[in-house]
Parts: C-alpha cells; sequence; structure tokens
C-alpha cells in the first residue's frame, strides 16, 4: 500500500437514515432509522449486488424475496447485535450461548432477550429488525456465492444460522457466531474486509496452525477454515469448550510460564535492536503502511531517535500472542484457553505479552488515560519481564517499544478503515514523545509519569 495514497473507507449505505442508539425516539408509524453499527456488517457480508441486497425489514427492493431476517439490538457504547431469527432456538442460543465469557450484568440482560426470543414475547419488542433478499429465480446452486450461511453450510454440512457484533473503531471486523438451527454452537468466522483485517485473518489462521503443531499447556481454538468468500477473507475456528469461564478483568497476569510457551512458538534468538528483523520490519510498516502524513512523520521521527539511542541496544526477540487480555482469556479447570490471534507475530521483543496485558487493563477496561496505563504497564510487568530474562536495565526501552508496536497498529488499521480511537491517538503521540526527552545516552528512555 503506498504511503501516500489513503484507501478509501468502506462505504456505508446511505439509502436508508442511520444514527446512533442514543437517539431512537420515532413517532408511531414511522420506521426507526438504523444504528450506523449495524449499516457497515451488512454492507460488507450482503452489500447489494442485482443477486443480492438487504434493507430494513418490509423495505427490500422489487423483486427480492427475503431468504433471511435479523433483529437488531443494542449492544452498549454504541454497538449492535444481529441476531438471525431464522429459529427460536437458535436466536435464543446466540444470546445464551458462552454466556459464562461475559460479565455478569451483560449475561444477565442476555439471558432475559434470549428467553424473549425462545418465547417469542420479544418479537414485538425488537425495534429494529432487517432483511436479507435474493432476487426472485435465483439458482440454488448460486446460493452459496450470495448468502455466507449459505457458504457455511458447505462446510458444515448443516444449515446454519449466524449472529454477529457491529461496532466502530480502526480495527472494527465482522466475526460470526455460528449456530445449528437447532441451536447447537458450531463456531466463529472472522471476516477480514480491508488490507488490515485481512493481514489480520492471516496472522491469526498462521499462529492457530503454529499451535496446532506441537503440544502447549495453553488451550487455543482449532482451526476449521481459512479460505476467500466474494473478495472477503474468512477464518472458520472451533467453540471453545462449553464449561470455560472468563478471566476477570481484575485477574493477575497469568503465569509466567504460558508467556514464555507463547515466545517460544517461534525459534527465540538476541541481538541488537536496529538490525533485528522485528525493527527492520516495524520501520517498513510506517513508511509503506501508515497512510496519514501526520503519524507517519511523527512515528519516523520517534524510531530515527530510538535507533540513535538505543540501536546498539541488545534484545531478546520470539513470538508474541499480540492481544493477550483478560477478554482473550478463560479457564477450564488448570488450563488456560487464548484465542484472538489476530495481531500475533512471530517476531517481536521478548515481554511485550506481559506489558499488554496490563496497559489494556488499565487503558481499555478501566478507562485509565493512556499516559497512566503506559506508566502503570511498565510498572506492573517488571517482575514478569525479569522472570522472562529481560534485563531491568531494558525494561523501560521494551515498554516503549510495545507502545510504538501499538501506534503503529493503530496507523495501520485507520489506514485501512478510516476510523480512529480517539482515546488512543494522538495522546500515544505525546506519550512516546515525552518518554525520548530524557537523556539521549544511557541504555532506557526516560519514563513516563509514575502512578500508583
Amino acid at each position: 500500500m503506498s504511503s501516500k495514497t489513503r484507501p478509501c473507507a468502506l462505504r456505508l449505505s446511505t439509502a436508508y437514515q442511520i444514527q446512533d442508539w442514543k437517539d431512537q425516539r420515532v413517532p408511531r408509524g414511522q420506521i426507526a432509522p438504523l444504528p450506523a453499527s449495524c449499516v457497515w456488517p451488512f454492507d460488507v457480508l450482503v452489500g447489494k449486488t442485482p443477486t443480492v441486497t438487504w434493507a430494513p425489514a418490509g423495505m427490500l427492493p422489487p423483486r427480492f424475496e427475503v431468504a433471511e431476517r435479523f433483529a437488531v439490538v443494542p449492544a452498549g457504547r454504541g454497538r449492535s447485535f444481529m441476531v438471525s431469527l431464522a429459529t427460536a432456538r437458535a436466536s435464543a442460543s446466540a444470546l445464551t450461548s458462552y454466556n459464562a465469557l461475559r460479565p455478569a450484568r451483560r449475561r444477565i440482560a442476555r439471558r432475559v432477550l434470549g428467553f424473549g426470543l425462545r418465547t417469542g414475547l420479544a418479537q414485538p419488542l425488537l425495534a429494529h429488525k432487517v432483511e436479507v433478499g435474493i432476487a426472485a429465480g435465483t439458482a440454488a446452486e448460486q446460493l452459496a456465492d450470495s448468502l455466507v450461511s449459505e457458504h457455511l453450510r458447505g462446510l458444515f454440512n448443516r444449515r446454519v444460522v449466524t449472529a454477529f457484533g457491529g461496532s466502530d473503531g480502526p480495527y472494527r471486523k465482522p466475526v460470526l457466531q455460528i449456530f445449528g438451527r437447532d441451536g447447537t454452537p458450531l463456531g466463529y468466522a472472522k471476516v477480514g474486509w480491508n488490507d488490515w483485517t485481512r493481514n489480520a485473518v492471516r496472522r491469526e489462521a498462521t499462529a492457530l496452525r503454529l499451535c496446532a503443531s506441537r503440544p502447549l499447556r495453553l488451550g487455543v481454538p482449532a482451526l476449521l477454515d481459512h479460505s476467500a468468500w466474494r473478495g472477503l477473507e474468512l477464518l472458520v475456528t472451533a467453540p471453545l469448550p462449553r464449561r470455560v469461564r472468563r478471566l476477570r478483568e481484575g485477574s493477575p497476569l497469568p503465569e509466567v510460564g504460558l508467556l514464555r510457551e507463547i515466545s517460544e512458538l517461534a525459534k527465540p534468538h538476541g541481538g541488537e535492536l536496529a538490525a533485528s528483523p522485528w525493527w527492520l520490519g516495524l520501520r517498513a510498516r510506517i513508511s509503506g503502511c501508515v497512510a496519514d502524513p501526520a503519524a507517519r512523520t511523527r512515528l519516523e521521527l520517534l524510531a530515527d531517535q530510538l535507533e540513535r539511542s538505543y540501536g546498539r541496544a541488545t534484545l531478546m526477540f520470539g513470538a508474541w500472542h499480540g492481544d493477550f487480555v483478560p477478554w482473550n482469556l478463560a479457564r477450564l479447570g488448570n488450563r488456560l484457553y487464548a484465542w484472538d490471534w489476530e495481531s500475533s507475530a512471530q517476531d517481536a521483543p521478548v515481554g511485550f505479552d506481559a506489558l499488554h496485558f496490563h496497559f489494556q487493563v488499565a487503558f481499555v477496561a478501566r478507562r485509565y488515560p493512556l499516559s497512566a496505563a503506559a506508566a502503570l504497564a511498565d510498572q506492573r510487568a517488571r517482575s514478569a519481564l525479569a522472570a522472562l530474562g529481560v534485563p531491568t536495565d531494558r525494561h523501560q526501552l521494551v515498554a516503549t517499544l510495545h507502545l510504538v508496536e501499538l501506534f503503529v497498529r493503530h496507523e495501520q488499521a485507520r489506514s485501512s478503515s478510516g476510523g480512529v480511537d480517539e482515546r488512543f491517538y494522538p495522546a500515544v503521540a505525546h506519550v512516546l514523545e515525552e518518554s525520548m526527552t530524557g537523556p539521549s545516552t544511557g541504555s532506557r528512555p526516560h519514563p513516563v509519569r509514575e502512578v500508583s
């Protein structure tokens, strides 16, 4: 991707009024406007072609027949959750399966709504429904090329129904929950629809294949399929064991032995930062994959300064999960399970996963400002970094490099989707630039503000 051109973000449908959940009151007799968080997933998964299209319920164009119907329910913070209404049992299962992986408040709400869908009591209360239509006369053999549910039917050799979420931000992608019509969970399908998400799907497929190639204490989902469909890239994984229980957001970092097991998915190696494949790759991503000129310039200046000051610093490198956080982790008995490997890499400074765990808990779950989250992660990851063999005088450098990696990741995703995490950027640039204003010699950058 050229560094001077910004790919067009997916253009959302404009035929229907869209708005957020916060303003949904509609005069009686009018159709409630669709929330934006449900529009773009249907544009990605269905689109509008001569063969297949979608619209609010009752508004399909002439000569299109209803093939699927979805309820659109709010999921908090401007998000939506789309549930197939093909069967009452499957609809209820989509809301209640894996409830042990959700926070308690969300579990209760989903149980109530699931009961309402199973009994039919909730149907009159659903403000938004969407219909997927197939052109009249479409041959049966064309359905697998038109409907993702029919494509998945071929994979599972049975009729399936789906549910999926919608949100905003640079990393957005449809993730489908797949069920049999009797409500049996069959798996998940992650959908790559732009440059960043297609690469994310490929990274996850690579990681899952690597995990399956060796015995691990860490549990991971089984990879069922990785294929292309209608210009999209699909990754299908098996469901987790039904009795898994999510880690709470306040859970301590899992044992360091599991982090070491992840790092050893690739052969660990040491070397100087500036000559390492990871650093060379990072610099190539900055110059070739960051579309925003201002962000690219700031990243290039930061990389230049880091290389001048710490390029000769020796670090250990290995694999990392990329998003090792409580909401991507669960336990069954004594075994830990980890999913969502889309940001994994086979070459990164050892210790990134420990830093990422603490940073994301502070920044995402507890909503700390980025500077405070970065400082807290640096403090709380130190014992894990030491146990992983990272020398004490390299801890702050590894923490800084982790934040640079997240900055580049955000900008790559933003270049593809057009979305931005306004809590993260430009705050991350300010924090990194401040951290580099300390002494230009020595083995570590100037630490950001300490927090208790």
